[in-house]
């Protein structure tokens, strides 16, 4: 248990340094406060769930294994911010975000659920969690794509590689549940920590590092949202 808490201190610490990227810009940028906002939400409350998982805290015994709830409720939080980051660079329709948000949720939840269950009802709520995520999946390689309204070309290629980054990332974490303590047993307690904590950190302070690193796209945005507006004024009369 000692490398399990280790690496919970890492993750940590990982969020915490990551989250000091975006609340930097949030005190030098005050034109996209809201930008910077979501992303330093999505790496402080990261770090405050592995805080509390390195403190012991939360820490569920479901027969041989351990389900952390902190990490759950991480992902409930944090999982739906990086969603809303994605469709405020593309601006889809409102009922594509709470599609997004709900299914996503549902995603989260049915991975807690199997978590509490044993066997073969820990698989169903499984599959449900797999069969929810390709719906998200379809949201965002589809439908999110098909509504946007990306204003530039750099706001194009920022949004396609957050929301790439996102997708692979988030793809290889039912794999490691199945094979980890709370599913087929594969993978030890200890690896399964490393694994995840490594994949929240890409996931989550790589995301926010490259969305503030494509901070320009944010100025793009705005302009091209403005002469949206414009156009949508008042018609004048041709004749």
């Amino acid at each position: 248990m000692a490398l399990t808490s280790m690496w919970f201190w890492l993750g940590a610490l990982g969020m915490a340094v990551g989250t000091a990227f975006p609340l930097w810009r949030l005190a030098t940028d005050r034109r996209h406060t809201t930008y910077y906002a979501v992303l330093a939400g999505v790496t402080g409350f990261a770090a405050a769930a592995y805080l509390a998982m390195a403190l012991g805290i939360g820490k569920v015994a479901v027969g041989d294994a351990a389900l952390f709830l902190p990490r759950y409720l991480d992902w409930l939080v944090t999982t739906p911010l990086l969603v809303l980051y994605l469709g405020m660079l593309c601006r889809p329709e409102r009922k594509t975000y709470l599609a997004l948000v709900g299914v996503d949720v549902l995603v989260i939840g049915s991975g807690v659920v199997a978590g509490l269950l044993s066997a073969p009802y820990s698989y169903v709520a499984y599959l449900v969690g797999c069969v929810a995520y390709v719906g998200l999946l379809y949201l965002l390689l589809r439908v999110l794509p098909r509504q946007a309204t990306l204003h530039g070309d750099r706001v194009s290629a920022v949004f396609t590689k957050l929301r790439n980054l996102t997708v692979v990332l988030w793809t290889i974490y039912p794999v490691v549940w199945i094979l980890g303590p709370l599913g087929l047993g594969l993978l030890h307690v200890g690896t399964e920590v490393m694994v995840v904590t490594y994949l929240d950190l890409i996931s989550k302070v790589g995301f926010v590092f490259m969305a503030v690193n494509g901070a320009d796209a944010l100025d793009q945005l705005r302009t091209g949202a403005a002469l949206a507006d414009a156009g949508d004024g008042p018609a004048t009369t041709a004749d």
